[in-house]
């Protein structure tokens, strides 16, 4: 099971549904001096706690056509280590409301079509899939530049959210392959993400591009389960704000990870750490406007289970 992605690394015969939950807790501290010009006089300094689930629905069409649900549920928390007060941070999440953003819990809903070019169910073989879909966005996002770029004057504002409120498309290649041998399930997602508009607010977000490496090895009957690793290249270009660039949104991040994977009576369990390394962009240390350092933490439980239910209207149409 791809790391995160419960639904990928598997395709379904018509009729088939499965279920997919994955839960991913990140932990960002950060801190940077203190902003040219802003008088403060004091760094900044505080810790962003992400936690995200995201529950998908796929469902075998055909014998060559899977669709995928999913919906992200959660929260984004800052808790600010000051007892200085500043426009820019305070302790508060993504749940509430404010000045220039909307809160809430339910993040960006995602619907992706998938064609079978090659699939072996889940047993030995190969698997190589073609996707496009839509992501459509929550209203739990910002309301306004948080940057203030075309100002001078910056009141009280919140740098995050849990949407970013675009549309956007997306593209996706899968190739995976099982075998008996070590190791027993390899293989990658190639995705991009790209912005159909710019959201009323005067926001259009960056273009993402994702290429993501996973690899399995046997069972370890001690642990009852099978060791892994992960890697993930993510590039994103740049964002603007009302026509103008957003400070520091284009970066690349080389994620590295390991976990461990259980296959049991109640469907496939996966457990995995992740450490992201910042290699361009803002808080790499090689760009921005002051000096800045990250240190970055993630943790994700993804679980999948097809269930025992074939949707019998769909049989017809498994050949197409």
């Amino acid at each position: 099971m791809p790391v995160g992605n419960s639904d990928r690394g598997v395709g379904l015969w018509s009729g088939q549904i499965m279920f997919g939950l994955d839960n991913a807790t990140q932990y960002i501290d950060w801190w940077h001096e203190a902003l040219p010009g802003s008088g403060e006089g004091f760094d900044h300094e505080g810790t962003l706690t992400s936690f995200i689930m995201t529950p998908t629905l796929t469902i075998g069409l055909s014998n060559y056509w899977n669709m995928t649900v999913g919906q992200m549920i959660g929260i984004r928390s800052m808790t600010w280590d000051s007892n200085n007060s500043t426009v820019h941070h305070r302790d508060e999440g993504t749940n509430s409301d404010f000045s220039n953003a909307e809160g809430g819990w339910m993040g960006d809903s995602k619907i992706m079509l998938r064609y079978l070019i090659f699939n072996d169910g889940h047993g030995p073989g190969k698997r190589w899939f073609l996707g496009g879909g839509l992501v459509i966005p929550s209203k739990n996002t910002l309301t306004s530049d948080p940057f203030f770029l075309n100002v001078k004057e910056k009141p009280d504002h919140r740098h995050f959210s849990l949407s970013e409120g675009v549309y956007k498309g997306v593209l996706e290649m899968q190739f995976f392959k099982k075998k008996m041998t070590n190791p027993v399930f390899m293989g990658g997602t190639f995705m991009a993400s790209l912005p159909l508009n710019e959201n009323k607010y005067g926001f259009k977000s960056a273009q993402l591009y994702d290429l993501s490496l996973t690899m399995f090895s046997k069972k370890i009957p001690m642990l009852n389960a099978s060791p892994g690793g992960s890697m993930i290249a993510r590039h994103t270009t740049t964002s603007f704000w009302n026509g103008l660039e957003a400070p520091n949104s284009r970066a690349t991040v080389v994620t590295v990870g390991g976990g461990l994977l259980w296959n049991v009576a109640i469907g496939g369990v996966s457990l995995n750490i992740q450490k992201p390394f910042f290699v361009d962009g803002g808080f790499s240390g090689i760009e921005g406007e002051v000096n800045q350092h990250i240190n970055a933490w993630q943790f994700s439980i993804s679980y999948r289970k097809t269930l025992n239910y074939i949707v019998p209207w769909l049989n017809p149409l498994k050949d197409l």
